[in-house]
């Protein structure tokens, strides 16, 4: 795999070896508010339910090259399904729906839509900002797989729009003098 679809994998690289890391039923559970500060030091996103793990697996191993776009596309349909699935299960902001999120954000990004996919780590942002907090390394990826996807958008009336958008979270993520931030004000200019 190259250091750039690397960059935009989520959770690092993903193959289907990162989908069997075991867990409990309760350790794949959204934590509490009380207890979120304590998962502040996690450093693995935790498994899908055991019953969509080799769905999942499926999923990304359509993404590892070479890349076969018929097998993308038949990963991204399923990943929507599964999105689906995920958010009528445990709601949108569980670290589950979460994960499969950002998983469509890659496959976008693998797609050749780079707007799509700056949007999709736009809001798994938002949503890891409400479970784990700004300051989580979580959220500071997809802060920054947003950007890395954003700097691919080509037409200038739709990366100046995404722009917009990007640089509130931005802002509120990386902080006001980040490079991120400096990056995307630089093009989207001082006023937003």
């Amino acid at each position: 795999m190259s250091t750039d679809q690397t960059l935009h994998a989520p959770w690092g690289l993903v193959n289907p070896a990162f989908w069997h890391t075991g867990g409990t039923p309760s350790a794949l559970a959204r934590p509490e508010p009380e207890s979120a500060a304590a998962a502040v030091g996690q450093t693995e996103a935790p498994p899908p339910p055991a019953e969509y793990r080799w769905q999942i697996a499926a999923i990304t191993a359509a993404c590892v090259p070479p890349i076969d776009p018929q097998r993308l596309a038949a990963a991204n349909v399923e990943a929507e399904r599964i999105d689906r699935e995920f958010t009528a299960t445990f709601g949108a902001a569980h670290s589950h729906t979460i994960n499969v999120r950002e998983l469509r954000g890659w496959i976008a990004h693998l797609m050749g839509q780079p707007a799509a996919a700056a949007r999709w780590y736009l809001h798994t942002t938002g949503l890891q900002a409400q479970v784990w907090g700004t300051e989580h390394e979580f959220t500071r990826a997809s802060a920054e797989r947003a950007v890395q996807q954003w700097s691919g958008v080509t037409d200038p009336t739709e990366r100046l729009a995404l722009g917009s958008e990007l640089l509130p979270m931005l802002r509120v993520v990386t902080g006001e003098t980040s490079d991120a931030t400096r990056a995307v004000r630089a093009v989207v200019g001082p006023s937003v």
